[in-house]
């Protein structure tokens, strides 16, 4: 059986700065920066200098213990327009970093798309123009013919959902006119055509025998009792007002067919997709990968309905949008529910915490993100332990990074970044989280 991995995970543009040198390209993130759409007026532009400390952070994670490394690959960096030439210089960053981990027995996980798409592609429609598909399958290939002779371990998406949320539905910023449900869905619909054409790429060119699966956003419902438990697994695959939930990605990929009822309920036409389209798209991930960062706790009322459970009134709120520090079971239910439906082995890509916090005399003791994640790996090791097939657990994130539109505002990483300087310092949970692996690595 394969070893358990405990990793911690980042995105390029979210830490790899030099946004404009050694051949790269320009990406919509970097556009968004330009355009004063971030947060603060913000921008990506230097991020955490990744890109010229990659000694620095792989020596951060060979003291933190971890055997995994998720991170992305900025693809205008490899490909500045997403067609055409390749920039041999962006191939030999990530050999640098692949051959960096390998040398420290850290394996990689390589994520294709963490949302940074070149600017050109932007400009002929991106998602919303079919021809991005030949692109991707492109990209997957050059992906595979460089990096798949020692990487093992790829993902094509990270969290689809989001991709649509930003790009169409609510436009960071601002900046760009919002589409219609039916024109996002449209471009949700050639996002995954495009990411069966990378899986396919990668699957035949790669030279290791790889495993290529799908990272999304996952709901999770908690029954707080037993008797709640098979209702809350039913509500987690019910449609509600929105257009997203936990079938709307998965379920083509793994059924060729999208959920009839978020189609109904959302006044889908699809007489857009092709012959063929949808067997296509049906490309069977290898894994799945959860990103879990909160969940709901439910129970059953008088009429044995599903039912929102009240939070506590000492619940833990912060920026999170949920009881965080009380919903750690969803990475026991969370996994269990996924791989019931879907059949497949479980990913933890995601699980973190953003906090307030500060440096103090060159420390930061966030205490309350280390008992996040003792809490919430203590639950995903149970349902290991309980027969679900998971195989690894990443934290987001290794260090404080450009958060998105939120810029430097929100920090979740187990290393404190000076923004100003670049230097990086361990917090609390950095060598807590190291004690944990160093724990669970001994029996699981």
């Amino acid at each position: 059986m394969d070893k358990f991995l405990f990793g911690v995970a980042t995105s390029a543009t979210q830490i790899e700065g030099a946004y404009n040198k050694g051949g790269k390209g320009l990406s919509i993130w970097d556009e968004f920066s330009r355009k004063g759409l971030i947060q603060n007026g913000m921008t990506c532009f230097k991020a955490c200098d990744s890109y010229n400390k990659v000694q620095e952070d792989l020596d951060l994670l060979k003291e933190l213990g971890v055997n995994s490394y998720r991170f992305s690959i900025s693809w205008p960096r490899i490909q500045p327009d997403g067609f055409g030439s390749v920039n041999k210089e962006g191939i030999d960053y990530y050999n640098k970093l692949i051959d960096g981990l390998i040398e420290r027995n850290i394996k990689p996980m390589v994520t294709l798309f963490h949302w940074d798409m070149p600017v050109k592609l932007f400009e002929d429609g991106g998602f919303s123009n079919r021809e991005i598909v030949e692109r991707f399958e492109e990209y997957g290939k050059i992906v595979a013919e460089n990096f798949g002779d020692r990487v093992e371990l790829f993902s094509v998406m990270n969290e689809a959902e989001a991709v649509i949320d930003f790009m169409c539905l609510r436009p960071v910023g601002n900046g760009y006119a919002a589409m219609s449900k039916q024109q996002a869905f449209e471009c949700l619909h050639n996002l995954l055509l495009c990411n069966a054409a990378a899986t396919y790429s990668l699957r035949k060119y790669s030279k290791c025998k790889v495993k290529v699966g799908m990272v999304n956003t996952t709901r999770t419902l908690i029954p707080n009792e037993a008797k709640a438990e098979a209702a809350a697994y039913k509500a987690m695959f019910t449609c509600g007002d929105e257009l997203f939930g936990n079938t709307t990605f998965w379920d083509p990929v793994f059924f060729g067919k999208y959920d009839e009822r978020l189609v109904e309920k959302q006044n889908i036409d699809l007489s857009f997709v092709k012959d063929g389209d949808m067997e296509y798209i049906k490309c069977i991930p290898d894994f799945l990968g959860l990103n879990i960062y909160i969940g709901t706790n439910v129970e059953l009322n008088a009429l044995g309905e599903i039912v929102f459970s009240k939070p506590s009134p000492n619940a833990t709120f912060g920026d999170m949008s949920g009881d965080y520090m009380n919903t750690a079971k969803a990475m026991y239910y969370g996994p269990k529910f996924m791989q019931k439906r879907y059949g497949k082995p479980v990913y933890v890509t995601e699980n973190g915490c953003s906090l307030s916090e500060c440096l103090i005399d060159g420390k930061v003791e966030d205490q309350i993100r280390t008992e996040y994640i003792r809490r919430y790996l203590a639950e995903l090791i149970k349902a290991k332990c309980d027969g679900v097939d998971v195989r690894g657990y990443y934290v987001w994130t290794l260090m404080d990074n450009f958060e998105w539109s939120s810029g430097f505002t929100r920090r979740f990483g187990l290393v404190y970044v000076d923004f100003e300087t670049c230097k990086r310092y361990p917090k609390n949970s950095f060598y807590q989280y190291k004690n944990l692996i160093g724990e669970y690595q001994n029996w699981i």
